[in-house]
């Protein structure tokens, strides 16, 4: 079946057999995390004291599309070592079982649906399993699939996370979008990966920079509300990939339509723009849950010649707002 509404050029995995799961959009509306129908509701769970309103356990059952489907996902589930192939050195293969269950009357066709998987308190991005490119799960077959009346269809989801991942919290936002519409609704779910949680690494303290007036360092908060990492640089040719991971906060009670975040690279003292990075091409932008964080890893190209000096980058929100942010690249 078909589950999935591709919304930007982004590569997604086609992984088993039988749902598909994407994106994000600038209008996400997040239903209450119980659900409208009577037999749904005796299943979804309260939030706990660390689980914030509007975020559901892992487990729970969800309503979208005004209480015509419902939504379950159950996890994680580790695979043996090897079991997919593609998934990167050092990283686990879990499942996670995604149940759609339609409650109306009729037969109809299920919600396309998209899986964003975010671990820790950064909220770094799971991959999709067998990719080490992609950050949004899919599977399925290209043909959508009708359900009867009160009937379920479940699909087994891969996501891979590094091994510093087992015992941290992962939230999970759902995208579901009924057919013949654009726009998706967002819920989110949350649970605890398997295993031993690491020797604890700090979070970056969310402290101002010291580096001027309405200028922030690279690896420090801005406001409590958007951190670029310090960079790092690779390759041996006349032209090096550069990577920083963008951390957004959402500090509300309500979802965040996304990172939303738009970076302008600039290299020297002249402010040479070396490459813009947009939410749409850039990275994967899915909404993010309330009082949660979400990081990406992002990555532009700049020359040689660029490398060990000064950087300098514009963040734009997408509400306007501008943060800048100085560095070394490199």
């Amino acid at each position: 079946m078909s589950t999935t509404i591709v919304r930007r050029a982004l590569p997604i995995a086609l992984l088993t057999t039988s749902l598909f799961v994407s994106g994000c959009s600038a209008s996400h509306k997040t239903p209450a995390g119980t659900d409208n129908t009577a037999a749904a509701s005796s299943r979804s769970s309260s939030p706990s004291p660390q689980r914030p309103d509007g975020i559901s356990s892992m487990g729970s059952t969800v309503a979208v599309a005004d209480g015509a489907w419902t939504v379950r996902l159950q996890g994680f589930t580790r695979l043996p070592p090897g079991a997919e192939s593609g998934t990167p050195t050092g990283w686990n293969t879990y499942t996670v079982r995604l149940t759609l269950t339609n409650q109306r009357a009729e037969i109809a066709t299920a919600p396309d649906t998209e899986l964003t998987a975010r671990y820790g308190e950064l909220g770094r991005q799971a991959k999709a399993a067998g990719s080490e490119d992609k950050t949004a799960a899919r599977s399925g077959e290209s043909e959508p699939a009708r359900v009867r009346p009160n009937g379920s269809i479940t699909t087994q989801v891969r996501l891979a996370f590094p091994a510093a991942a087992d015992g941290h919290r992962v939230t999970v936002t759902a995208e579901t979008t009924q057919e013949g519409l654009a726009e998706p609704e967002s819920l989110f779910f949350e649970g605890t990966l398997p295993g031993r949680t690491a020797a604890a690494s700090s979070e970056a303290p969310r402290v101002g920079s010291s580096a001027g007036q309405g200028v922030t360092q690279l690896g420090q908060w801005h406001a409590d509300s958007v951190r670029l990492s310090t960079v790092s640089v690779t390759g041996s040719s006349s032209t090096r990939t550069a990577e920083l991971e963008l951390s957004v906060a959402n500090r509300d009670a309500d979802p965040m339509t996304g990172l939303g975040t738009t970076l302008r690279v600039f290299t020297g003292q002249d402010l040479h723009l070396a490459a813009t990075i947009h939410p749409v091409y850039g990275y994967h932008d899915a909404a993010i849950a309330p009082h949660r964080t979400a990081t990406q890893t992002v990555s532009f190209q700049v020359p040689k010649s660029a490398v060990g000096g000064p950087l300098t980058i514009e963040a734009v929100g997408a509400d306007g707002s501008r943060v800048t942010f100085e560095g070394r690249l490199g």
